[in-house]
């Protein structure tokens, strides 16, 4: 039976913090449990994090939605993914009980942002602006390519507009304030031969 295209959710569409929420309340994924590692209880997680090596220094998740951290006893690399230990999992079987759930860390155990970069969930819904103060649109999601993230902005009506996170495109980002400023691309219709 054919299907339909398949619309990958938007992360404005998505559950996740306010862009105002405090970091030390903020949990942030940085891998989800894909299975097993051996037969001692080590779970493997497949990295959503820009800085693995990081996850060395993290001494507490946050596994699925647990309202209480679990300390983290053990991270090491293997194949591209991070193999984790958690206390009372010493089972491929109880590895398995997690599978699908995101790890999670606090916000302020994060490598700490430098000058000029955010976090995801704090661009997520800022109103995009041109030079002129002409509302673009609605900063509603992110794409992650080889050069530059791009950013998807959602106008009141007519079609989205996709911005290289470039300085020559994206001016001024203040999430402080809800807004950034854009120079959206020109581009040019080539001639049909």
């Amino acid at each position: 039976m054919p299907r339909g295209p398949v619309r990958r959710r938007r992360l404005i569409e998505t559950t996740g913090p306010d862009p105002a929420t405090p970091l030390e309340q903020v949990r942030l994924v940085v891998g989800t449990i894909i299975g097993a590692h051996g037969v001692a209880g080590e779970a493997k997680l497949l990295l959503t994090t820009d800085d693995p090596e990081h996850l060395r220094t993290i001494k507490r998740v946050w596994v699925g939605r647990e309202e209480q951290p679990r300390r983290l006893l053990g991270v090491r690399f293997h194949a591209g993914n991070a193999l984790i230990r958690l206390p009372g999992v010493t089972t491929p079987e109880q590895v398995e009980a997690l599978r699908g759930l995101q790890v999670r860390i606090a916000g302020t155990d994060a490598r700490p942002n430098d000058e000029g970069e955010y976090f995801l969930f704090q661009l997520i819904g800022l109103r995009a602006y041109d030079e002129a103060g002409a509302l673009l649109g609605t900063l509603t999601d992110i794409l992650e390519t080889g050069a530059h993230d791009v950013l998807v902005v959602t106008p009141e009506d007519g079609p989205e507009l996709l911005l290289p996170n470039h300085p020559q495109y994206v001016l001024e980002i203040r999430p402080d304030e809800g807004r950034l400023t854009a120079r959206p691309p020109v581009y040019v219709e080539l001639p049909k031969p």
